[in-house]
């Protein structure tokens, strides 16, 4: 029998995993000090200003932080003075301690697992968390060079967090996070997010393969027209694929070179008055449906480890081993 890492390492160059990988298991998250530092708010807490300014508030039962955007907590209110409004910073100048995030790292080597850091509201996200999604969408046409220099501030500010944190925990996976469509779009074009956002997050990319570690992006939506400029830019698995992209046709234009993490319908599952008997059927029909051609990973599809409502991952995790039986003999 393979251990996590083996049998990780085996699905992820698409050769002879002896399993299913169980979800978020091979590679715990460590929580770090510029997470918490650019993300001080808490679920059901007030809301809360971060460093940039922007107004974050994360509600009860959802997965995450979201902006609060108004005229009144708008950032950036003219992106042409983009520079007037937010004042990026380098996290070396500020005094952070790392000792709890340093020993959680250790402790996750010793037992035989990855290590895994995140990094959450990408070059996408960040534009709108400045602005809100009308201005970002509509400032792409109508002032397509400032944005081109505030999305280069952002990515210069990203690749300044990734390089401290990396150098600090060491970690094996870096996870980073840009959702850039809904459940059934992306949320501009193929060719705009070509133009403005692809070579910036291929900077990212080469950043942390530099370092010797695996690039896991976040983006639960719908990318399916843009998985081949994915591979391209070095994105090594696709962590939230949603199964409203056609994850086989995916597979086949990928060539298996981007390992898919995904495909669990959590609208279905991770809901308040959740039954065992949906969320068992939903986990088996992912396994079925994605298993063939391997480079596949069942996993629901939020940005990390856990569910919603309490007790559903566990049973997730749980019904993906079973079906593990029926695939690897």
């Amino acid at each position: 029998m393979l251990s996590l890492k083996e049998n990780f390492f085996e699905t992820y160059k698409n050769g002879k995993p002896d399993a299913f990988v169980p979800e978020w298991k091979p590679f715990p998250q460590v929580w770090d000090p510029i997470f918490f530092h650019m993300n001080p708010v808490t679920p059901g807490g007030p809301p809360v200003k971060n460093p940039l300014g922007i107004t974050l508030y994360w509600g009860e039962n959802e997965p995450g932080a979201m902006p609060i955007i108004n005229d009144e907590t708008k950032v950036v209110k003219d992106v042409t003075k983009w520079r007037d409004y937010v004042k990026f910073f380098d996290y070396r100048d500020i005094d952070l301690d790392w000792t709890q995030a340093k020993a959680d790292a250790e402790k996750i080597r010793e037992e035989g697992k990855f290590v895994m850091v995140w990094n959450v509201t990408g070059l996408y996200e960040m534009s709108h968390f400045l602005m809100g999604f009308e201005d970002t969408l509509i400032n792409l046409f109508e002032e397509p060079e400032a944005m081109h220099d505030l999305i280069g501030a952002i990515k210069d500010f990203k690749l300044s967090q990734l390089e401290y944190l990396i150098d600090e925990i060491k970690p094996d996976v870096v996870l980073t996070h840009d959702d850039w469509g809904s459940k059934n779009s992306l949320f501009m074009s193929p060719n705009l997010w070509r133009e403005f956002y692809k070579e910036p997050w291929r900077e990212i990319a080469t950043l942390i393969k530099s370092k010797g570690c695996v690039m896991m992006h976040h983006a639960d939506s719908f990318c399916e027209p843009i998985v081949k400029d994915m591979v391209e830019i070095g994105i090594d698995f696709w962590q939230g694929v949603l199964p409203t992209n056609d994850i086989h046709k995916i597979k086949k234009e990928t060539e298996g070179k981007m390992l898919l993490m995904g495909g669990i319908d959590v609208t279905k599952i991770d809901v308040p008055n959740w039954s065992e008997e949906v969320i068992r059927a939903e986990v088996a029909r992912a396994c079925k449906d994605y298993h063939e051609g391997g480079m596949f990973i069942p996993a629901m599809t939020m940005g990390g480890e856990g569910s919603l409502y309490p007790g559903v991952d566990d049973i997730v995790v749980d019904e993906i081993i079973k079906q593990s039986k029926i695939y690897f003999k």
